[in-house]
């Protein structure tokens, strides 16, 4: 392959044009530059390209061969141009996104139907599971971002993290399960069936960090917080859940919150990216527009971290 690739453009052009000034006036450049960038071609490939006649200068059967081959090839590089700005502009593409049931539901759901109703032609791919998974999707290139909850390696050199979101984890109970002290100490919590989520949740290793791991056992362990919600609706023991999950049911009197007489602290959602790795465009918009969403506000919290 000849390492001039700029002589094939001059070439297609002489060829289209049947005429070296008509070249050189297209592409604003001298006659003699066409002509030495011909003969430049001809040397390279060994092979005569155009002859002349009465007519101008013609193709020689070499120089159709050559025309035929490289016009599909600048088709195939247009094409290529074409669907990078597709991309670029969010016309095509796709967004690769690692979140829980947890953020999905409380923080990410909102944007994504935005985003789809504003670039429907954008492939939305969400890999549901776990902060820990998710933040090992990150690493491994299969996900663009992700939205994960606390507790997180903050010191990880790798990865860029940005609180969009406080969280208050509770525990909550139904009728069933009577609690008769306003403040209970969480040492007594051992007294009832405990459902907690797995011991793979970033929840879980919370709530371990905080009360100091086995002092409490749950008797049963489940993967999603939906079904925390709904065995403890059904009175099979008393859970610990992100408020925002059991609004409803605390609302209706479905569930009760039991209050402790020391509450977990708050904790944060937070997006996650590759700090050395470029964005796409899509992932790029949307945490944007996250971003812009929550305002100053971020960035404090940001500058917290």
């Amino acid at each position: 392959m000849i390492q001039n690739l700029d002589l094939y453009p001059v070439f297609m052009q002489t060829a289209k044009s049947r005429s070296i000034s008509r070249a050189a006036k297209e592409m604003h450049i001298s006659q003699p530059a066409v002509s030495l960038a011909i003969g430049k071609l001809e040397d390279a490939l060994g092979v005569k390209l155009f002859f002349r006649s009465n007519r101008g200068i013609s193709l020689t059967n070499e120089g159709s061969i050559l025309l035929e081959h490289l016009s599909s090839a600048f088709s195939l590089i247009e094409a290529g141009e074409e669907k990078l700005r597709d991309i670029a502009g969010l016309r095509s593409g796709t967004l690769r996104i690692g979140a829980s049931d947890m953020t999905l539901r409380f923080f990410l759901l909102d944007y994504l139907e935005r985003f789809r109703d504003l670039y429907p032609g954008v492939r939305l791919t969400v890999t549901n599971a776990p902060t820990p998974s998710t933040l090992e999707a990150l690493r491994g290139g299969l996900i663009d971002f992700g939205v994960v909850s606390e507790p997180v390696d903050t010191s990880d050199e790798a990865i860029e993290f940005i609180p969009v979101k406080t969280i208050q984890d509770i525990f909550v109970r139904s009728e069933k399960y009577p609690v008769a002290e306003k403040k209970l100490d969480p040492v007594l919590l051992r007294k009832y069936p405990l459902i907690l989520l797995e011991k793979e949740t970033s929840t879980r290793r919370y709530i371990d960090s905080f009360f100091g791991e086995g002092t409490l056992s749950p008797s049963i362990e489940l993967a999603t917080s939906d079904l925390l919600i709904e065995f403890a609706r059904r009175g099979i023991g008393i859970t610990c859940v992100v408020e925002d999950f059991a609004k409803d049911d605390l609302a209706s009197g479905r569930l009760c919150r039991v209050e402790l007489r020391h509450e977990l602290p708050p904790r944060r959602f937070m997006l996650a990216h590759l700090k050395n790795l470029p964005l796409p465009a899509a992932a790029s918009h949307i945490i944007r527009e996250i971003l812009s969403d929550l305002g100053g506000e971020s960035n404090d919290q940001k500058n917290e971290t």
